[in-house]
């Protein structure tokens, strides 16, 4: 069972003749919840990981992958996290998650 919303590209609504799109908005939503801050969201004001406090953390991927879980977890979707660096160090998150 997936969630559905209004279409965002890059914070933008889409419009396609002059109406809004709704499509399945978990990938979105998830991105939205590991982007904003807690305090964000008037509704929902503990909800956000925060992913920009983590940069330049070291040892971080404990803390982070638990931050993830329980925010997912917040938002009725089972999550096991995986917070991985390749060589690059560029930060890399699997949220596994389901509803």
């Amino acid at each position: 069972m997936s969630r559905f919303d209004i279409l965002l590209n890059d914070n933008d609504i889409i419009v396609t003749n002059n109406d809004l799109i709704l499509a399945e908005s978990d990938d979105q939503h998830i991105a939205d919840t590991i982007n904003a801050c807690p305090g964000w969201w008037k509704e929902n004001p503990t909800d956000g990981v925060g992913i920009l406090r983590y940069l330049k953390g070291k040892n971080i991927q404990q803390e982070l992958a638990k931050n993830i879980k329980l925010q997912l977890k917040a938002d009725n979707y089972n999550s096991s996290p995986k917070v991985t660096y390749d060589n690059t160090q560029t930060l890399n998150i699997d949220t596994n998650v389901s509803l």
